[in-house]
């Protein structure tokens, strides 16, 4: 019995806030059209280009779209989660900071 707990407390720890599970759920939600569910997992300023891009079309859609972990980097409030969307497709990476203990995804314009 022990290690069932055990088992389950580190399963529930690795689907928690951690910046591979921010950036996995607002990867997969973008690019499959969900802008207001995307937007739960990015900073408010992320948030407003978003609905910006979303009113000027230019938010093209992915229902095939599939998020691969590569790996990441922490430095305190600031991470970086790099991602493929197949398995032999281009790396892509996404820039979380960590805002009341929780990790968002903040994208800058022109970067």
């Amino acid at each position: 019995m022990p290690r069932i707990v055990l088992f389950a407390f580190f399963v529930l720890i690795g689907c928690g806030d951690s910046p591979q599970s921010v950036a996995k759920n607002f990867t997969e939600n973008l690019a499959k059209g969900k802008i207001s569910e995307a937007k739960k997992y990015a900073t408010e300023p992320t948030g407003e280009m978003l609905d910006f891009a979303s009113k000027i079309g230019a938010m093209p859609v992915n229902a095939d779209f599939t998020f691969i972990y590569v790996d990441k980097t922490v430095e305190g409030e600031q991470a970086t989660v790099r991602y493929k969307n197949s398995p032999d497709g281009q790396e892509e990476t996404v820039k979380l900071v960590k805002i009341d203990g929780k990790w968002k995804v903040h994208m800058q314009p022109g970067k």
